[in-house]
């Protein structure tokens, strides 16, 4: 894909989902039932954000891993694996290695520092940072990401018939995209019979990830490559209707809203409430990316300064977010404003500071600035 066939709106879609991201992990620090080891509590709290966290955590991480599938291919045809692989492993690989051993310790010990628990950051980082509460923050998206383009770029490297796969438009059968639904689901429930809903795996140092959207992570980042290949959003390729997906995305988000209302996760103990849930939760993953592509592309298939500028610092944005956002949101705690009014003005400020700072600093620094 030349600059000049740019697909604009699915830059300006990674930059949007992006921003969800931080509506997201702002709202989990006012939703009621929150994660007790979430970074930052206010003790006042709403169903409503509740609500909103339920929606947005569906479809975001899953809509990029789509994206960077997307766009994989034609990167990896025009450089080769060896220099694709080299180039990921600058942009993704080692900025997932210095935010995992590096930010993340300071990010999770906001946990003990936002509750006053007597220990210092030293103890936390030697004892349980390496124990009960090892995670990598947000960077775990970008060591899965660097495992996916690995793999991609092995493939590439020992097939020859992976390598003559040229972009030729087909239009998928609804049999195909009910399928893809189907399939996640799928893979969804089977990983349900074993894990609990919206559990993290911790037991591997190197990969951090939700067990059971697994076979998501794998499932739309294949389907990315299919995308671009059969010339999805190109001018002879599928192009998702918005009459037909928007609707199916509403009516799905509200079902799935319903249903985790109704029936939460711990009510959730036969295996058709199971499937029930991943049937409600893929359909509105599904239609959330064709949908949404479908209403970009109607607004935002642009590259106007402002939406360029987005597109160009989502990456660092998504980086630096978390430290901004958590030392606010304890800040915020002892603020005496309505918790919406907190949501907001954090929302806004981490936002436009982690974007200045991408763009003023991130993005001016030698070496550094190859990266985002």
């Amino acid at each position: 894909m030349n600059p000049s066939n740019r697909i604009y709106f699915l830059d300006n879609f990674r930059a949007v989902v992006i921003f969800l991201v931080i509506v997201l992990h702002t709202s989990i620090t006012y939703m009621a039932f929150a994660p007790e080891w979430w970074y930052v509590l206010d003790p006042q709290n709403s169903l409503f954000f509740t609500a909103v966290v339920l929606l947005i955590d569906v479809p975001i991480m899953l809509i990029l891993f789509f994206i960077a599938g997307y766009f994989a291919w034609p990167s990896l045809a025009k450089r080769g694996p060896t220099r694709f692989l080299k180039d990921k492993f600058i942009r993704i690989g080692l900025p997932w290695l210095f935010g995992a051993l590096i930010l993340a310790p300071p990010i999770t010990y906001m946990i003990y520092l936002s509750r006053d628990v007597p220990v210092s950051f030293f103890e936390f980082w030697r004892t349980d940072f390496w124990g009960p509460l090892y995670q990598q923050a947000v960077y775990w998206y970008l060591g899965i990401l660097f495992l996916f383009f690995a793999i991609l770029s092995l493939a590439y490297a020992i097939s020859p018939q992976f390598r003559t796969i040229k972009q030729k438009p087909i239009q998928p059968t609804w049999r195909l995209l009910v399928g893809f639904i189907l399939l996640m689901s799928l893979g969804f429930l089977v990983m349900n019979l074993f894990f609990p809903l919206d559990t993290w795996s911790r037991t591997s140092y190197l990969f951090v990830f939700q067990p059971l959207r697994v076979p998501l992570y794998i499932g739309y980042f294949v389907l990315g490559l299919y995308a671009f290949q059969t010339g999805w959003f190109t001018e002879n390729g599928y192009q998702p209707r918005l009459v037909v997906w928007l609707p199916i995305l509403v009516v799905s988000g509200l079902l799935y809203l319903g249903y985790r209302f109704i029936i939460p996760g711990p009510a959730q103990t036969t295996i058709f409430l199971k499937a029930g849930n991943a049937l409600l939760f893929n359909t509105f993953c599904f239609s959330s990316l064709l949908g949404g592509a479908a209403l970009l592309r109607r607004l935002l298939n642009t590259d106007n300064p402002f939406w360029k500028n987005q597109a160009a610092n989502s990456y660092g944005i998504y980086y630096l977010h978390p430290l901004i956002l958590y030392p606010l949101a304890l800040i915020f705690v002892a603020l005496p404003l309505s918790i919406y009014l907190k949501a907001f003005i954090l929302v806004i400020l981490t936002m436009l500071l982690s974007w200045v700072f991408t763009a003023l600093v991130l993005k001016q620094l030698p070496l550094i600035r190859q990266i985002f």
